[in-house]
């Protein structure tokens, strides 16, 4: 399946959610700006042309969101005959790691880099070798915690906020004015889980919802378990559960189940296959879906767009699907499709 094939099948579905780029250009020239490694320390994304080496520098490669990224890195590599090269440490937690590696891809003499911070201010200094290299860096899934917007070419994600809203709306769609609703989050403090929660919180609010409470369960399943447990002692009258990752929203259809409670909205935020199981066997309501496979994609491509002195906008949210039973079925296969193209192995 092509990319414009891909693209258009989920536009026909209505599943696409528009979303807002705003920026100024950059160029590669001076604006450089969750297993293991690939084998070998590099997955090519294609034989390639010679012309360019783009590489893709992920927060980890041990889950399969990471291997979804790498999927859509691979994609543009095959599209554009370009030689894409993909590595992770394997921990979201190993910043040394992934400092090392940019380090290398800087060494390597890399055309481009196209890296997702695994902590943001630790790799400040990272992306700093980059530009001083003269190499065009363009960011994904995380900005880095830097004022210099000189560091990097691009910014690519999920605009968190604007996600957490459309969760917020969705939960509003299927409740009454007035009707209790929690939200159960990530720890407190990063920033991708106080967006995604302000989000929801802003909507469901101008909504005429009663937010009971907004409690951290740290983006654990089993911590969420409790967390749920306590707030429908305390509100046993709850409508809504929303959560801002899925392992937390499929800890809370645990308690809701344990407690008998029926009709009880519950929404996520990823679109993991664990979630997207849970919709379809009619467990959780709904998540709020990311688009990885489209987040390496494009990072490969502007990459591509720099090395060719084409100007790209500097700030580039994603879109989101809100999936729930009526989409989730059509979303999975399209991903699916779109994983077994690039050849990448989940799991």
């Amino acid at each position: 399946m092509t990319r414009k094939k891909r693209m258009l099948a989920l536009a026909l579905s209505g599943m696409m959610l528009t979303g807002l780029f705003a920026g100024c250009g950059g160029n590669g020239g001076d604006s450089a700006g969750s297993g293991a490694a690939s084998s070998g320390a590099a997955a090519s994304g294609g034989a390639g042309d010679g012309k360019y080496s783009i590489s893709v520098i992920c927060m980890a490669l041990n889950s399969d969101y990471w291997h979804m990224v790498e999927a859509g890195a691979k994609l543009a590599g095959k599209e554009l005959g370009i030689e894409v090269n993909v590595v992770g440490p394997n921990a979201e937690s190993d910043s040394a790691t992934q400092i090392n590696m940019v380090e290398d891809a800087v060494n390597n003499k890399a055309d481009a880099i196209v890296l997702a911070p695994n902590e943001p201010t630790s790799l400040v200094s990272a992306a700093q070798t980059v530009k001083t290299a003269g190499i065009p860096l363009v960011v994904i899934d995380a900005m880095l915690n830097t004022d210099d917007e000189s560091l990097y070419s691009c910014f690519i994600g999920t605009g968190n906020e604007a996600a957490g809203q459309q969760g917020g709306e969705f939960i509003a769609s299927k409740l009454q004015k007035g009707d209790k609703v929690a939200i159960i989050r990530g720890l407190v403090g990063q920033t991708q889980h106080d967006q995604r929660a302000d989000g929801a919180q802003k909507a469901m609010e101008e909504a005429g919802l009663e937010v009971v409470a907004v409690q951290p369960a740290d983006s654990d399943r089993g911590k969420a378990v409790s967390v749920a447990e306590n707030i429908i002692q305390s509100n046993p009258d709850i409508k809504a559960f929303y959560c801002t990752n899925d392992d937390m929203a499929l800890g809370t259809y645990q308690a809701v189940a344990a407690a008998g409670l029926s009709d009880v909205v519950i929404v996520g935020f990823d679109g993991t296959f664990n979630a997207m199981d849970s919709i379809a066997n009619g467990e959780m309501t709904g998540s709020v879906a990311q688009l990885p496979v489209e987040e390496g994609y494009q990072g490969v491509m502007n990459a591509y767009k720099i090395l060719e002195g084409e100007t790209v906008e500097k700030q580039q949210p994603l879109d989101v699907v809100v999936l729930n039973k009526d989409n989730v079925a059509d979303f999975r296969k399209d991903l699916e499709a779109q994983i077994a193209e690039s050849g990448v192995k989940l799991g």
